[in-house]
């Protein structure tokens, strides 16, 4: 059952046979006041509802995936002569995606260093998100290709994709101050997730990243 549905969302519908004809073949369906033995499930007796007639298992409220995950419940079917049979139903609850990603900061900083090597991490950067499960995983990615730099999708480190090369000619003082900018998007690994953007900017004035080879 996904969350957050409302309450009366038709779970499931239960049905036990019972071989006689006529008025000892017709079942009730109730909900019997018993304790949970698994410790990983919920208490499902007040959650849950079922039609004495129809076996119709329904929800009495609306769920909330990042506080209970799972219901357990015992089900009874009697007939008129009271003979009956007993069914154990657990109900799983789904998460959706209820929340966006969130950077610890809307832009990082960081700095190519004088002869850095292809593959070397300049930086990290890192958002939170608050929902559970894959909807929970925060995955990493540049929104547009940059032929100098990579992103890890699952550490979300900054790297290298190229020797940085020294400018020719002077010495680091009469080198002018430039940055490079990329923007950085944060996701789950499912379809239709919801996102957030930061940008990174990267001082890249001791090297000769976007520089003409003159």
């Amino acid at each position: 059952l996904r969350e957050n549905l409302p309450p009366g969302t038709l779970v499931t519908t239960l049905r036990a046979v019972d071989a006689d004809s006529g008025v000892f073949g017709e079942l009730r369906y109730t909900v019997l006041e018993q304790a949970v033995g698994d410790p990983g499930m919920a208490e499902g007796r007040e959650a849950f509802t079922v039609n004495g007639s129809s076996g119709e298992l329904r929800s009495r409220l609306t769920f909330d995936y990042e506080r209970a995950k799972a219901f357990q419940l015992l089900v009874r079917a009697t007939d008129a002569g009271n003979a009956s049979a007993t069914v154990t139903v657990r109900v799983l609850v789904t998460g959706e995606d209820e929340y966006d990603p969130i950077f610890l900061s809307p832009s990082f900083n960081f700095e190519v260093p004088e002869g850095a090597q292809k593959g070397q991490s300049i930086g990290r950067v890192l958002a939170t998100d608050e929902d559970e499960g894959a909807d929970g995983v925060v995955l990493y990615s540049l929104t547009k290709p940059s032929p100098y730099f990579a992103i890890n999708q699952t550490t979300g480190t900054i790297s290298l994709r190229v020797d940085s090369q020294p400018q020719a000619g002077g010495g680091r003082a009469k080198r002018e101050p430039r940055e490079m900018s990329l923007e950085v998007q944060a996701r789950s690994p499912l379809p239709a997730s919801r996102h957030a953007s930061a940008q990174i900017i990267i001082d890249v004035t001791h090297t000769s990243f976007g520089l003409a080879p003159d």
